[in-house]
C-alpha cells in the first residue's frame, strides 16, 4: 500500500496499546459528496447504504451493498465532531480500521471494519464483502436510487 493511503494510529483505549492502521479501502468506489446524508436499509444480513457521489466522481447516486454483515451502527456525528471519534478518520471517506478492537473476536470470519463519514452522520459497518451495486448518474433523491436498486 501507498504511504498516502494509510497511516497508524495507537489505540489508546485498549489495554495494551495496540497499534492500527487507518486506511483508505483498496475498492475503487465513488468518492463521497459533501452534502446528503445516506439512505440506508439493513436487514440483519445485508446492508445498503446509498450515497450522493461527488461531481469528481460522475457525481448521481451510489448504492453499496455490504454482505454478511456483524455489525452495522448510524452515529449522529457530523464531520464537525469527528476529532471527538475514537479513530482519527477523515471526513467525507470511506476509512477501514485494521486490526481493530470490533473485529478482534470475529477474526475467524476475516471481517473487516469500516467507518464512512458524511455531513451530519457516520456510518459504521463490520462486515465481510463489499460491493458496487449501482451508480445512477442522474442523481434524485436518495431513497428512489436506493429502491431501485433493490428491485
Amino acid at each position: 500500500m501507498a504511504a498516502d493511503r494509510n497511516h497508524l494510529v495507537v489505540n489508546r483505549n485498549s489495554a495494551h496499546n495496540q497499534i492500527m492502521q487507518i486506511s483508505i479501502p483498496q475498492e475503487a468506489f465513488p468518492a463521497l459528496g459533501t452534502v446528503a446524508n445516506p439512505a440506508v436499509l439493513y436487514d440483519g444480513l445485508s446492508a445498503f447504504v446509498c450515497y450522493e457521489a461527488a461531481p469528481s466522481a460522475g457525481g448521481g447516486n451510489v448504492v453499496l451493498k455490504f454482505g454478511d454483515v456483524i455489525d452495522f451502527r448510524i452515529t449522529p456525528m457530523n464531520v464537525d465532531g469527528l476529532p471527538e471519534c475514537r479513530y482519527p478518520i477523515r471526513p467525507w471517506a470511506f476509512n477501514e480500521v485494521v486490526d481493530g478492537d470490533e473485529a478482534a473476536k470475529w477474526k475467524v470470519l476475516n471481517p473487516r471494519f469500516w467507518l464512512i463519514s458524511f455531513n451530519d452522520v457516520t456510518i459504521e459497518v463490520l462486515f465481510e464483502t463489499a460491493s458496487l451495486e449501482l451508480h445512477d448518474e442522474r442523481g434524485g433523491p436518495l431513497p428512489r436510487t436506493l429502491m431501485s436498486a433493490l428491485r
